[in-house]
C-alpha cells in the first residue's frame, strides 16, 4: 500500500494502481440528463456491479465470470456509453474517498470532474463525481501532471465499489508478498 506525500484528506486505505480511466470537466452540481431508459440501465448496472463485487469477495472465479459476462452483454447490446469505450490505462492512487491520477492536462483547484473507471478484475465500470484538490508535476516520463481529487458526497454505492476494489488490490498485494517469502 502506498501513501501519498500529502494526505489530501483521504481517510481510507489507498493503493497504487493502473486504472482504465477517462475524465471530463463538468459544471459543479450539474446533472447529467440521460433518458429514463438510460438512467434505469445505469442504476441497474450500478446495482449489478455491487453484487458482482460482493460475489467476487466470496469467490474470485465467480465474481470475475459475472463481471466478464456483464461486460460481454454491454458490448453485444451496444448499451455501453462512448466514455467507457475510450478508457486509457493511467497510473493512479485510489481510495474510497478520492483518486490521484496522472494527466497530460493541468486542472485547477475545485475543478469538478466526472471520472469513468474500469475496476479490474471484476470489470466494474463506475462513474463518479470528484473535485480537484491539487495539481502538481508528475515525476514519470509518460505523464506531465499528477491530479489529486476528492469524491463528491452522496455517491455511496459507487464509492463502496471503489472501496471493495481497494480492499481486493490490498489482498492481492499481501498474497503476492507472502508467496515471495
Amino acid at each position: 500500500m502506498a501513501e501519498l506525500e500529502e494526505d489530501c484528506g483521504r481517510g481510507f486505505f489507498r493503493v497504487d494502481d493502473e486504472l482504465r480511466l477517462s475524465w471530463i470537466k463538468v459544471e459543479p452540481h450539474s446533472i447529467t440528463s440521460p433518458t429514463d431508459r438510460n438512467m434505469e440501465l445505469h442504476n441497474l448496472n450500478a446495482h449489478l456491479q455491487t453484487l458482482i463485487s460482493t460475489a467476487f469477495s466470496n469467490s474470485a472465479v465467480v465474481g470475475e465470470a459475472l463481471g466478464l459476462l456483464n461486460r460481454k452483454i454491454e458490448l453485444l447490446s451496444g448499451e455501453e456509453d462512448s466514455a467507457s469505450l475510450n478508457l486509457k490505462t493511467v497510473p493512479a492512487n485510489v481510495s474510497g474517498s478520492g483518486l490521484a491520477f496522472a494527466s497530460h492536462e493541468p486542472l485547477t483547484h475545485n475543478q469538478s470532474l466526472e471520472l469513468t473507471m474500469l475496476l479490474l478484475p471484476v470489470n466494474a465500470a463506475v462513474r463518479v463525481r470528484a473535485s480537484v484538490v491539487t495539481c502538481s508535476d508528475y515525476r514519470g516520463n509518460d505523464w506531465t501532471y499528477w491530479i489529486r481529487s476528492q469524491f463528491d458526497p452522496k455517491q455511496e454505492i459507487i464509492t463502496e465499489q471503489i472501496v471493495q476494489h481497494v480492499n481486493l488490490k490490498q489482498i492481492h498485494s499481501l498474497a503476492s508478498r507472502q508467496k515471495k517469502r
